[in-house]
């Protein structure tokens, strides 16, 4: 998979909103809305090849309260693509918003 088909599948399947690594500043649509991004690369390599590409990504889901159908929806997408991630969350005060963060890794084309 390359990251482009992952945005589309990831917008298709949310309907949210959703950008890589960030939204320029000012251009943040209304919540919900999502961030996603490469945070590690973790190649699978023998003999000095590299077999197949691992990313390690992160999706950010922010909303302005706790919405467990939303996140249901989520797990859904990512269990969909054979996906266990690990899910973390946060309210962040200054922002006035809740986060939701899906680490997992993701095998992409060669």
């Amino acid at each position: 998979m390359k990251l482009n088909d992952f945005y589309k599948q990831l917008k298709d399947s949310t309907g949210l909103p959703s950008a890589y690594h960030h939204f320029e500043v000012g251009k943040a649509p209304s919540l919900p809305y999502t961030v996603y991004y490469v945070t590690e690369r973790d190649d699978m390599v023998a003999d000095d090849l590299i077999y197949f590409k691992v990313r390690s990504m992160s999706i950010e889901l922010y909303t302005d309260s706790k919405d467990e159908d939303l996140e249901l929806r989520f797990e859904g997408f990512l269990s969909g693509l054979g996906i266990i991630p690990v899910i973390s969350e946060q309210y962040i005060t200054d922002e006035k918003m809740y986060e939701v963060i899906y680490e997992f890794n993701l095998e992409m084309e060669n």
